[in-house]
């Protein structure tokens, strides 16, 4: 019996453990599909409410530390969140928002507008994963390398066949 919840996988090669894999998946947000069904015929529905993207985000990363943590402490093996993503609402930039607390322009600059997440309640808890998956429905994949442990960095762009010198790096 488990005394805590853990992750979803442990991930090896051949008889080699490599690293714990937590997967996390959004379903669309169906808040205004929901009012519609609730309400009589010709009423009108909708209002404001705050984004709940955001949140989600965060909570997905809390929750999955707490997982790693139950199994591995310590990091001695490297931690890999998967976020499998189905709301077209939402997107890679979101997670980049909660991670660096910035909105980044199309422009190229970066704004701080997001730092009640990235510094709030997963300020310490997103450096305990090391690499961030997104997979968003018929997109290519993102990467996203925390890069708090060199070992575990190292490792993991072996395993995915990603070269570290090539890694785009984004100012937090």
């Amino acid at each position: 019996m488990r005394a805590a919840k853990t992750p979803d996988f442990r991930v090896l090669k051949g008889d080699e453990f490599r690293f714990f894999c937590e997967l996390k998946s959004s379903p669309r947000d169906r808040w205004l599909d929901q009012q519609f069904e609730d309400a009589p015929p010709g009423t009108l529905v909708g209002g404001a409410r705050k984004d709940p993207i955001f949140n989600r985000l965060a909570a997905d990363i809390h929750d999955a530390v707490k997982q790693f943590d139950a199994v591995n402490a310590e990091k001695a093996y490297p931690n890999v969140l998967v976020l499998i993503n189905h709301d077209a609402q939402c997107g890679f930039n979101d997670l980049l928002a909660v991670l660096t607390g910035n909105f980044y322009a199309t422009d190229g600059t970066a704004h701080p507008i997001y730092r009640q997440y990235s510094q709030g309640r997963i300020k310490d808890e997103k450096n305990r994963i090391d690499l961030f998956i997104w997979l968003d429905d018929y997109k290519p994949e993102r990467f996203l390398f925390s890069q708090t442990n060199e070992i575990h960095h190292r490792s993991l762009c072996g395993i995915f066949g990603v070269d570290p010198n090539e890694i785009a790096q984004i100012d937090p």
